[in-house]
């Protein structure tokens, strides 16, 4: 199972628990999780499907509640075609469920859109990226079934840069993404400035990068030995520090379109150091997950299982 799909049915379990003003059972949590992942696999949806799925489903399961998995369903068709063409309703009643008939489904799309509100639309489907990939970094999938998740067709070979100044942290997360994906290509340099001349430089010959694992405390630019550690999160930000990555990243992106400007996108940026506690603490966290410039944060050591969550939610 995709870490997205059980992200999903935890996130749809949660709105739904508000709704009703009563927990959901575990076991109807799994049988969504299951729901999830048979439309990801069954209708071929890549993550900004899936994403975007999650994004129209959250007004809809507060509407329609307790019909969760009829929401979930109009939400699916709404989300493939919003990210994507060639997609009709009858893929759903063919390949999914034939629970719904396709003129339900078909009213279904058209109550939705009557009510759902427009706006900034890129930016809002990074908020549910950020959101869905938090989830999953809470509840991740077991590892056996984490096994068995098919990678999307025509999934792109991941692009990741490994941000850090420790040489013995840039190998560990270089092992760890190649261990989970052996064709992935990383990159790595030691600094802010360095960093940020590498992403726009594979900006520049649209060759994006799709997940950036940045660590806060950082060294400085041509290889010059990094200041020693600093323990507090104030001091830490008075110097050059991971967060001018993604800040930079912020200032080149297009959120108020969709799809952004020129095709490109912004990478997921996992903000990992042993200052996260400090951090979402004293930091203001947003309802996503992320904070600043960053979609995540992660403690060091870094370890497989969040690494993997990264390497699923971070093409969207």
């Amino acid at each position: 199972m995709h870490d997205f799909s059980k992200a999903t049915a935890v996130a749809i379990a949660r709105r739904l628990g508000e709704v009703l003003g009563a927990p959901v059972p575990d076991a109807l949590v799994e049988e969504m999780a299951d729901y999830a992942e048979r439309c990801r696999v069954n209708l071929a949806l890549d993550n900004a499907e899936v994403t975007a799925a999650m994004m129209f489903a959250n007004p809809l399961i507060e509407t329609w509640a307790p019909h969760w998995k009829f929401a979930y369903t109009v939400a699916v068709s709404l989300g493939a075609k919003f990210t994507t063409e060639g997609f009709y309703l009858s893929d759903v009643v063919e390949r999914v469920t034939d629970e719904f008939s396709l003129e339900r489904l078909r009213e279904g799309e058209e109550l939705a859109l009557k009510g759902y509100q427009w706006g900034d639309m890129n930016g809002r489907r990074r908020q549910f990226r950020n959101a869905l990939v938090n989830v999953a970094l809470q509840e991740p999938v077991a590892p056996h079934a984490a096994a068995a998740a098919q990678v999307p067709a025509g999934e792109p070979e991941l692009h990741v840069l490994v941000v850090d100044d420790s040489p013995v942290e840039t190998e560990l997360h270089r092992e760890l993404v190649l261990a989970l994906r052996p064709t992935a290509r990383v990159a790595a340099r030691p600094s802010a400035a360095e960093a940020i001349d590498y992403l726009r430089e594979c900006g520049a010959r649209a060759d994006p990068v799709h997940l950036v694992l940045l660590d806060l405390h950082l060294g400085v630019a041509g290889g010059a030995p990094p200041e020693p550690l600093l323990l507090a999160l104030h001091d830490v930000l008075l110097v050059a520090n991971g967060f001018h990555v993604g800040d930079d990243l912020d200032a080149a992106d297009s959120t108020a379109l969709a799809p952004p400007k020129d095709f490109r996108f912004k990478p997921l940026v996992a903000l990992v150091t042993s200052l996260a506690h400090q951090v979402v603490t004293q930091l203001p966290v947003r309802e996503d997950g992320s904070v600043r410039s960053c979609d995540a944060v992660l403690p060091k050591p870094l370890n497989g299982e969040a690494v993997r969550v990264l390497l699923q939610g971070c093409c969207v």
